[in-house]
């Protein structure tokens, strides 16, 4: 509402400006008063009569000043760090496989064809846990950091970091059940 304002006095500023520009240009010549109406008359008119284009000028300034109150005012606009775009730390994960035009979608169900893949050793799963838990420890200071510079007025910014937190949060559990579970295994 506060931008529509500032857009209307910007009309208003500029409505005056050009009729205070117009009636200095009738007392110099009809010549000149016409070519106000021309593309680039008034500038060539301000340029070789710039005392009597004076009187616009206070209305010409504040046109300018209500343009730019419309344009930080108006209404959906997202100051953001991001530059507007914001993205979460981890990739949607849908529950199936999804084909695309007339492909199959994959079936989780094993084949006699299709051998299992051999299962990691107990070294192996260790150290990709290790690694993963490294990963989320790095991901917990990242998130730490965007807490602390997310603003209370930034909803898309928070409703992004409590996707990104709950992603982690399940991430975090699902790593510390697995290193649970290896030091058990032998």
């Amino acid at each position: 509402m506060v931008s529509l304002v500032f857009l209307g006095l910007a009309i208003v500023c500029a409505l005056i400006s050009r009729i205070l520009l117009l009636i200095a240009a009738i007392d110099i010549s009809v010549w000149w008063a016409l070519g106000v109406f021309l593309p680039f008359g008034p500038l060539f008119f301000r340029l070789n009569y710039p005392e009597q284009a004076r009187n616009s000028y206070l209305f010409r300034v504040a046109t300018l000043v209500c343009i730019f109150g419309f344009v930080v005012m108006r209404p959906g606009l997202n100051f953001s760090l991001r530059g507007g775009r914001h993205t979460t730390l981890f990739a949607p994960q849908t529950k199936q496989p999804v084909g695309y035009a007339v492909e199959k979608p994959v079936s989780s169900k094993k084949t006699n064809s299709v051998s299992a893949a051999p299962r990691p050793s107990v070294a192996q799963r260790r150290a990709a846990n290790a690694t993963e838990l490294e990963r989320l420890h790095g991901l917990d200071a990242e998130l730490k950091l965007r807490k602390r510079d997310l603003l209370h007025s930034d909803t898309e910014g928070n409703r992004l970091y409590a996707i990104d937190l709950a992603a982690y949060n399940e991430a975090l559990a699902k790593a510390t059940a697995e290193k649970n579970a290896l030091v058990t295994a032998k």
